[in-house]
């Protein structure tokens, strides 16, 4: 770890890990019109207890074209839009970047397995910096790979995070190769349901960690006597999305955000709980939708991990965030297990309500069964941006595909 992050870090560990407690979700809902503050430091504060209690006009949507007729996609990590509207698709686990032209024909190709330059072991992330440079983040090697719209490699540069208690996954890198992180701290926890903190970290032009800017409670994590973690089914966790300038952070045990410009908070949102319960037919049926994902020798082990965590009474607030780069905040329902479909709401960077739209739910592949608030795995709203919305599916037989929306937002 960094010595510049290590203070910060150890102090919240040595406070007796504060945000690990289980935090309540009772709370009822209040009143359904947003309600505007301003704290000292002239951060907007809104108050939006239920955002299905707005009336909402709909998103509209014009499929551009798909991917599934031409484009071999086995594992994406992420995928996002280009200045002319072109997108880059990365796929993990042929270590590949598409890139696609506005009318979805293949461009180019670029990126292979290795550790040399342009060559990648786990792509982590895809994105768009202030400047408009296209990243590619690997995990294993914490390094970015600067590419050009043809897939080009224009650079590279280092993420250090030191060694020890965690690491790090970048949001945002600013146009002065400064880069905002989500870094999550992975220490011996004491048994019981615990949540580690995590932290939204900054990073100098040379990718050393100096300074913490905010910090949240992780994932929720059953620790079992001998320091096993077990998931914790529909259990809330810290989010995260950034594009441009722009990341947004939050914990979904309510609704619970807070929109970045840079370094500043911009704009907090602070809402109501979840009041759906969960039923045990919603449990058991997302039990064997995960245990179904894994080989049958594993199963019963997994089956027992489960069994012996903890299960909510209700379902956390949300499951997904996404940013564009204009700072729009996109907020995707908790569907239950049995939903085709993700409702997604549409709020301003100042917390206005824009509109709401339903896109078919990517249920993750290995269900609940992740252990780090950090994760790999996508969403279906994998990015938003000039007008166009790319939408992540899977097929009857695990395939996965893109497809590409124009979208016109209301007003």
């Amino acid at each position: 770890m960094s010595r510049a992050l290590q203070g910060p870090v150890t102090a919240v560990l040595a406070a007796g890990l504060s945000v690990a407690s289980f935090g309540c979700r009772q709370a009822p809902p209040g009143a359904a019109s947003p309600l505007v503050t301003v704290d000292s430091a002239g951060v907007e504060i809104l108050r939006l207890s239920d955002v299905h209690a707005l009336d909402l006009p709909l998103v509209e949507t014009r499929l551009v074209y798909s991917t599934a007729p031409d484009v071999e996609l086995a594992d994406v990590a992420g995928a996002v839009f280009l200045p002319d509207s072109s997108l880059a698709i990365a796929d993990r686990q042929s270590r590949e970047i598409v890139f696609l032209d506005p009318d979805g024909g293949v461009r180019a190709r670029s990126g292979r397995e290795g550790e040399g330059p342009g060559e990648y072991t786990f792509i982590e992330r895809i994105g768009v910096g202030a400047d408009g440079t296209l990243f590619v983040y690997d995990r294993r090697q914490r390094r970015f790979t600067f590419l050009d719209s043809r897939g080009e490699m224009t650079g590279v540069q280092n993420l250090d995070q030191g060694t020890g208690l965690g690491a790090a996954v970048p949001l945002v890198r600013l146009a002065g190769g400064e880069v905002l992180a989500a870094f999550e701290t992975r220490p011996p926890l004491p048994p019981g349901l615990q949540r580690a903190p995590v932290f939204l970290v900054f990073a100098d032009a040379a990718g050393v960690i100096v300074d913490t800017l905010a910090q949240w409670a992780g994932k929720e994590r059953h620790v079992t006597r001998d320091g096993t973690w077990n998931p914790v089914m529909f259990g809330a966790t810290a989010l995260f999305a950034g594009r441009g300038v722009h990341a947004l952070v939050g914990t979904n045990d309510s609704l619970a955000l807070t929109l970045y410009r840079g370094v500043e908070p911009l704009t907090r949102i602070r809402g109501g709980y979840s009041p759906r319960a969960i039923t045990a037919p919603e449990r058991d049926a997302l039990t064997e939708r995960s245990l179904g994902r894994f080989p049958e020798e594993v199963q019963a082990d997994w089956r027992q991990r489960l069994e012996a965590s903890t299960v909510p009474e209700a379902y956390p607030a949300y499951e997904a965030l996404a940013v564009d780069p204009e700072g729009r905040i996109w907020i995707g329902d908790y569907p239950r297990p049995a939903d085709p479909e993700r409702r997604w709401t549409v709020l301003e960077p100042d917390g206005r309500p824009v509109g709401v739209l339903h896109l078919p739910v990517l249920h993750p592949r290995w269900g609940p069964l992740e252990t780090v608030a950090i994760t790999s795995e996508p969403h279906e709203l994998v990015d938003v941006a000039h007008g166009r919305i790319a939408v992540l599916r899977r097929g009857e037989f695990d395939e996965e595909f893109i497809e590409v929306y124009e979208v016109e937002l209301p007003g």
